[in-house]
């Protein structure tokens, strides 16, 4: 019997059949049984047809239509462990190096690349509110878009870590919103859902939206530790401007100045080549940044009268911490000999031609320029006696100080917030601010000082010396003095430290 012929064979060019599936089934079908019917035969045809079919559909996802044969004899040839081996239809099956398929790494732990920038997703920004002049907690919430209620609530929920009242202007504050769709309208009302600034440098409020949609406060701080720092320096220009240079912040040059000026005249008595000495106390972070400076412990100022040394030390009778020479003398003396701080001498007391009224006149004050706005000070601990407008002196207050001074402050812009006749005043307090009200041709500060009623020269004015220690006070406050010099010679010169990074400039890579 002669070999029926198979379709879609390639018999001429040596290559065998397409299709070994479909020639199984012919042979099984014309040897198998001999002769068969036609209808037999033509069924078995119908059969390797439906056969053939499928599969092709099954390797059509591996290779195209018009090379099936060509995929056929490779699937055939295949080397074991090779392509014959692996799932056709797994189209993520790799191919390696040396040829071989590769199933992808599915395991328990596969290798993950880092997602790209853009497919992390990030929570909403919260916005930063700025503290302006005149602006309220209750005020800055509700212009973000809170209603009253809302802001209420939350102005109340803070209240036990924060006194809205001590809000600051230039503070700023992180506010996150949410929205919210209960309203009887379906429109969105803005919700709280995080409130938070800092209180200081050490320490931030927090108000959150709990899972059980309430508001909480919370307080987060930052440990500081207490290190020492020495502040040297040749006084060029002004102190303030030496000092700052030195690495000495306004803060604690301006209590430096406070505490020499009962014995110094800063208009007068500094020049150029004068020297200074501190030891402050800064408060650091982990990370060793000051982020606040603390107490004077000791400070000298040399000047061409001689070295100036002060302690601080605080009795143990009262506690209140004040600065004393090395003899427990305390520096403060009954009034200040500058009510003001920064401020030039532009007129003494004495005759004069007066500047408005241009005949020769008794000024009976010091007058000290400076800017408008600039804080003046009580120059002693006193009861205000009179605060107003009056007449040529324009603003005026004056202050009685006991019995025998009292100290009279004119042209002032305006008068420090909730200052009036009888209020006690400390000296060193605020109770007013520089102007040019009154009879007055610019900015500055006209100071009296009274005994009797009348005015007398403050320059000739020797006020005794405050408290002096005796005892076992004086003896507590040695004690405390030597410990001071000992950490005074211990201390880092910061200063030093300041003018190796000027040197140094910054660093490269």
């Amino acid at each position: 019997m002669s070999s029926p012929h198979f379709p879609f064979s390639d018999e001429s060019e040596g290559r065998g059949h397409a299709n070994p599936l479909l020639e199984t089934i012919v042979h099984h079908s014309h040897e198998q049984r001999a002769r068969p019917t036609l209808g037999r035969f033509l069924l078995s045809v119908a059969l390797a047809a439906g056969i053939g079919l499928g599969a092709g559909i099954g390797v059509a996802s591996l290779v195209s239509f018009n090379d099936v044969s060509t995929a056929f004899v490779a699937f055939e040839d295949a080397p074991e462990g090779s392509l014959s081996d692996a799932d056709p239809a797994d189209a993520d099956n790799v191919v390696a190096d040396d040829g071989t398929l590769r199933a992808p790494d599915d395991g328990a732990d596969p290798t993950v690349e880092p997602p790209a920038a853009d497919d992390v997703a990030t929570g909403p920004t919260p916005d930063i509110l700025r503290v302006e002049a005149g602006d309220t907690l209750m005020t800055l919430l509700t212009g973000a878009g809170l209603d009253r209620a809302e802001a209420f609530d939350a102005v109340e929920t803070l209240r036990p870590l924060f006194n809205p009242r001590d809000l600051r202007v230039g503070q700023e504050i992180s506010v996150l919103l949410r929205p919210e769709s209960d309203s009887p309208d379906g429109a969105e009302r803005p919700r709280l859902a995080e409130l938070a600034f800092d209180t200081d440098v050490d320490r931030r409020v927090r108000l959150v939206r709990g899972d059980d949609d309430k508001l909480s406060a919370q307080e987060e701080r930052t440990e500081l530790t207490l290190a020492l720092a020495r502040v040297t320096g040749s006084i060029d220009d002004s102190l303030f401007a030496s000092a700052a240079r030195a690495g000495l912040p306004d803060s604690v040059t301006t209590e430096l100045i406070r505490m020499f000026s009962y014995d110094v005249d800063f208009q007068r008595d500094i020049h150029p080549g004068d020297q200074f000495d501190v030891l402050v106390e800064r408060h650091q972070d982990p990370e060793g940044r000051t982020l606040k400076w603390g107490d004077i412990l000791f400070a000298r100022l040399t000047i061409q009268d001689g070295s100036l040394p002060i302690y601080r030390y605080a009795p143990s009778d009262d506690g209140i911490p004040d600065f004393f020479n090395p003899k427990g003398e305390s520096v403060r003396k009954a009034l200040l000999r500058t009510p003001i701080d920064g401020a030039r001498i532009s007129s003494g007391f004495g005759m004069r031609r007066h500047p408005v009224l241009g005949y020769s006149k008794m000024h009976k004050g010091i007058d000290f320029a400076a800017p408008t706005g600039t804080p003046i000070l009580a120059a002693g601990d006193g009861t205000i006696d009179k605060l107003g407008r009056a007449g040529s002196y324009g603003n005026y207050v004056r202050i009685r100080h006991d019995g025998k001074y009292s100290t009279a402050y004119a042209h002032m812009s305006r008068f420090a917030r909730g200052l009036k006749p009888g209020s006690r005043v400390r000296q060193g307090q605020t109770i007013g601010y520089v102007g040019t009200t009154g009879r007055s041709t610019g900015p500055h500060l006209h100071y009296e000082i009274l005994t009797a009623g009348a005015q007398i020269n403050p320059q000739g004015v020797k006020f005794q010396t405050g408290r002096r220690l005796t005892g076992k006070e004086l003896a507590a406050f040695n004690a405390r003095k030597r410990k001071i010099d000992g950490e005074l010679a211990e201390a880092p010169i910061l200063s030093v430290m300041v003018a190796e990074q000027k040197t140094e400039g910054p660093k490269r890579d």
